[in-house]
């Protein structure tokens, strides 16, 4: 009798299990994820960083604006930038110094913008002089005071 003999094949697939595709989709989509998280981030960075130097840019137009310190009373005063600058508005406030020197005030310049939900401020704090508000003709600790010339200081 003869037997019938029996063959085993092994076949050797070359390619990836089940397991092994879903394990890489899953690194893959996790890279991509955190990839995504870390180029928003950079974009909002970004466009802090331009509000931040548009600020700047504003508040010294306004110090420009705001340059005769004969023109001024004191209080706060308020205003927005119009078309080109929708989001930003200031606020400027004047106030007597509070040292001992005669004609000195405290002028605080705040550029306010408003950014996803929350607010944000530049705030620039300036001493000006008026040599109009003194009392004294003789002068002060600045000098004589000469009613017909202004003059402006900053810091």
């Amino acid at each position: 009798m003869r037997r019938a003999s029996r063959f085993t094949f092994h076949v050797f697939r070359s390619g990836f299990t089940l397991l092994e595709v879903m394990l890489a989709v899953a690194i893959v989509g996790t890279a991509l994820f955190t990839i995504a998280m870390a180029i928003g981030r950079c974009m909002d960075s970004a466009k802090n960083a331009s509000n931040y130097t548009v600020a700047h840019d504003l508040a010294e137009m306004k110090l420009l604006e705001f340059s005769n310190p004969t023109n001024f009373t004191e209080g706060i005063t308020t205003g927005d930038f119009g078309d080109g600058f929708p989001n930003f508005q200031w606020q400027r406030e004047i106030v007597v110094d509070e040292s001992q020197l005669e004609s000195l005030y405290k002028q605080t310049l705040t550029i306010k913008w408003h950014e996803r939900n929350r607010e944000y401020d530049v705030t620039l704090n300036t001493v000006l002089y008026n040599p109009s508000a003194t009392s004294n003709t003789m002068g002060n600790a600045l000098g004589p005071s000469n009613s017909g010339r202004a003059a402006a200081g900053g810091s």
